[in-house]
Parts: structure tokens; sequence; C-alpha cells
């Protein structure tokens, strides 16, 4: 009597189990990494726009802003909104105004902060 065994052993799908297992442990780091390194491209953006937004608000008006408010409201508001930290979408920390000599404007990075320079250079300072 001849049988016609058709099917997967055990021992085949263990293996190919066991390998998607190492695929999937290899995959999740560099994918975390990669989403993390997104949201900090993401937060130097911002910074730029918002310092490109600050320095039209002190042309303007010969005077930084106050707050970040500031920069969407008016009858030609610099800004549709303000744009939130992309780490924890909290509001960027802006401290009495924004002058020149020390780039007010920050925000956390993961083990760091962000920070803008008075030439709307923004970088992560780690």
């Amino acid at each position: 009597m001849i049988r016609n065994q058709k099917g997967f052993t055990l021992i085949e799908l263990m293996v190919v189990v066991l390998i998607i297992g190492i695929l999937v442990a290899i995959a999740i780091p560099v994918f975390g990494s990669a989403a993390n390194n997104a949201r900090d491209k993401s937060c130097i953006a911002n910074l730029r726009t918002l310092g490109g937004a600050i320095s039209q608000y002190q042309a303007e008006y010969n005077a930084w802003p106050p707050a970040l408010a500031n920069l969407t409201v008016g009858a030609t508001p610099f800004m549709k909104a303000i744009p939130k930290d992309p780490h924890n979408e909290t509001a960027f920390n802006y401290q009495n105004g924004y002058t020149p000599a020390d780039g007010a404007i920050t925000v956390p990075i993961s083990d760091g902060h962000a920070a803008l320079d008075s030439k709307n250079n923004a970088f992560p300072t780690y």
C-alpha cells in the first residue's frame, strides 16, 4: 500500500517559525530607531519653521514676539498654527521672547534638546 503524504512535518514548521522569530527580533529595533530619527528630523524642521516666522514677525514689527501665539494672530498671521513637539505632542518652550544672543526656542528631543540659534539654524543638542 502506497501512502500519499502531503504537508509539512512538525520539525519543518518549527524551523520556519524560528526563522520568522529571528527576523522579527532584528527588524523591531531597526524600525524603532527609524521612527525616532523621523521624530528628530520633524522636530528640527518645526524649529526652522518657527524661526522663519519669528524672523518675519521681527522684520514686520521691529520687535521679537512676546509669545509664540502672537505668530498666529493679526491681520496677516505668520503661521496657521504653532507646531507641537513630535516626541510628546507638547508645545515648544519659548522663553522671554526670542533674542539673537540666546536663541530662546528649545524643545526636548529624546535624551537631549534641540535648539534654534540666532541664525535660524536648528540642531540637536545631545
